[in-house]
């Protein structure tokens, strides 16, 4: 009674445990490098490891069965899953890069797995076809490595319409004092694990001076200004200190001023709205060092949008209240 309770468990659990220690082998393998030509933020991690560790769980799944699409999407899907939540658990990733890879991590199991089930289906599933999954990333690794270098230039532009003048607009972006949780709102950005602001103070005036931003998790960086025009512009560059950024507090690969993202400038431009007050606009420019130009640049844009529109309504609750007060 209790063996054929255990093949049925051992062919559903099997499979699952293969594929997510499939994933573990390629991603605690790769920052190590051997060979100088392997990297985690790349095509061959992110997009053909999650696709081959869905179609080895289908191969295992399937040994000995016929099987639906819709049974190989669940199999590789459950196996992905289980692979994300490993990683989550045992710190090998954080909350913000799980959340970021996970709708291409699935995509891309969930097509390995049901071209596997095709293969299957046609008996072509032998061992040659298998292994050639296995090794699909770390052949690809360092062909993907070996392209010459690139970076993609992004600009992210938000605006925000405020009840207030300019200039009470102005007087507010300089010195942003203790920023209470609730002043921010809800941010996707920071509910899935990215510091919150708790205050920036300006040491000086004009071009030159520099505006220090601490953030939780002791972060800490300086915007050393660049253009200073009161009440219509505020420009300025990024500077990141040594030390600025603990390790701990983002995931490095995420990390500003990091090996694949670097904030370059922004600033803040003020204009009088037609029907009275102020549109606000904020900008900021990053550049994208990673091999994944396409998914980095609309994550990059994503975050930095969402974080945009935390900043400013920041900005219009504090300087509305003002002018009421």
């Amino acid at each position: 009674m209790t063996q054929p309770s255990y093949s049925r468990t051992a062919r559903v659990v099997w499979p699952l445990a293969i594929g997510v220690a499939y994933g573990l082998f390629v991603r605690v393998g790769m920052p190590y490098r051997p060979f100088g030509l392997l990297d985690i933020v790349s095509t061959a991690f992110l997009v053909v490891t999650p696709f081959s560790l869905g179609a080895l769980a289908v191969f295992m799944a399937a040994r000995g069965e016929r099987t639906s699409p819709r049974h190989d999407a669940r199999v590789a899907a459950k196996a992905m899953l289980l692979f994300l939540l490993t990683m989550f658990v045992t710190l090998l990733e954080g909350l913000i890069c799980i959340v970021l890879v996970l709708p291409v991590f699935m995509v891309a199991a969930v097509l390995g797995g049901v071209l596997a089930g095709w293969l299957h289906r046609r008996t072509l599933d032998s061992k040659g076809t298998v292994s050639a999954f296995v090794l699909l990333p770390l052949l690809l690794g360092p062909v993907e490595a070996a392209l010459p270098p690139s970076q993609s230039e992004q600009t992210v532009t938000t605006t925000i319409h405020i009840d207030a003048p300019p200039e009470a607009v102005f007087d507010q972006l300089a010195d942003v004092r203790r920023i209470a949780p609730d002043e921010l709102g809800f941010a996707f950005v920071h509910a899935i694990g990215l510091p919150k602001p708790i205050e920036a103070d300006m040491q000086g005036t004009g071009v030159g001076a520099v505006r220090v931003s601490r953030w939780e998790k002791n972060v800490r960086f300086e915007e050393v200004i660049t253009h200073w025009q009161r009440p219509t512009a505020m420009h300025y560059r990024f500077h990141i200190p040594p030390g600025g950024i603990p390790r701990d507090a983002l995931d490095q690969h995420v990390e500003m001023g990091g090996e694949y993202f670097t904030v370059l400038d922004g600033g803040y431009d003020l204009a009088p709205a037609a029907g009275g007050g102020t549109d606000l606009t904020l900008t900021t420019r990053f550049l994208n060092k990673s091999q994944l130009k396409l998914y980095g640049d609309l994550w990059g844009r994503m975050v930095l949008q969402d974080f945009h529109r935390s900043i400013l309504g920041l900005m219009r609750h504090r300087a509305e209240a003002a002018r009421r007060a």
